[in-house]
C-alpha cells in the first residue's frame, strides 16, 4: 500500500510541476514583448518601426537645404519562406540635409500566385552615434512601407521611396540606413 501511495504521490507531483511550467510558459509569452523592448532599449538596439506611421507620411522639414551631406545606404531583405526579393534600386546616395530625396526599391514575386506583403522600416544611424533610430531625423513622403502592397504572381515591381533627412540630425551621424524587410501578409 505504501508502493502505491508513494508512486501515486510521485504522478501527482510531476503532474503540478508540469502544470505549474505550462503556467509559467504562459506568462513568458505575454510578457516577451515588453521584455524584448526593455532590453533593447538597455543595450541600445534600435526597435523597428512598423511602416504604417501616418504621422510619418507628413513632413515637417524646414525650407532650409543644409550644406551638410549625410551618406544613405539602403538595404532590403524580406521574412523567412516569403518567394519575393527586395532591393534598393541604388545601394547608397549623398543626400543633402533638408532636400528630398527619390529613390525606389525593386521588388519580384517569384511564386506562381500574387502576394501580399507589408513592409517594416528600421532607419539607423552611424557616426558618434552608431546604431542610433534616427527616424524620429528622418521625414518619409512616400514609401511602400505605408501600406500593404500586391506582388502579381512573376513579375517584377517597382516601389518608390521619397524621404528628407532633416537638419536636426545629430551633428556626429555621417551615414544613415535605411532597412526594409517584406513580411507575406495573410
Amino acid at each position: 500500500m505504501s508502493k502505491k501511495h508513494s508512486h501515486r504521490k510521485r504522478i501527482n507531483r510531476h503532474g503540478i510541476t508540469l502544470a505549474g511550467l505550462g503556467v509559467l510558459m504562459l506568462a513568458l509569452a505575454f510578457a516577451f514583448v515588453p521584455l524584448y523592448e526593455s532590453f533593447c532599449k538597455l543595450v541600445g538596439i534600435p526597435l523597428p518601426t512598423l511602416g504604417t506611421n501616418m504621422e510619418a507620411a507628413t513632413p515637417t522639414t524646414t525650407a532650409t537645404i543644409s550644406d551638410r551631406f549625410v551618406k544613405v545606404r539602403f538595404i532590403g531583405n524580406v521574412a523567412a519562406g516569403v518567394p519575393i526579393t527586395l532591393e534598393p534600386h541604388v545601394k547608397v546616395v549623398t543626400a543633402r540635409l533638408g532636400e528630398s530625396v527619390l529613390t525606389a526599391y525593386h521588388a519580384q514575386n517569384l511564386s506562381d500566385k500574387p502576394l501580399k506583403g507589408q513592409a517594416v522600416h528600421t532607419i539607423v544611424a552611424m557616426g558618434k552615434a552608431v546604431s542610433r533610430d534616427v527616424a524620429g531625423n528622418v521625414d518619409l513622403i512616400q514609401c511602400f512601407c505605408f501600406e500593404e502592397q500586391t506582388y502579381p504572381a512573376k513579375e517584377e515591381v517597382t516601389l518608390p521611396l521619397s524621404f528628407t533627412v532633416r537638419n536636426d540630425l545629430p551633428k556626429g551621424v555621417h551615414t544613415i540606413t535605411f532597412a526594409y524587410t517584406l513580411f507575406e501578409m495573410e
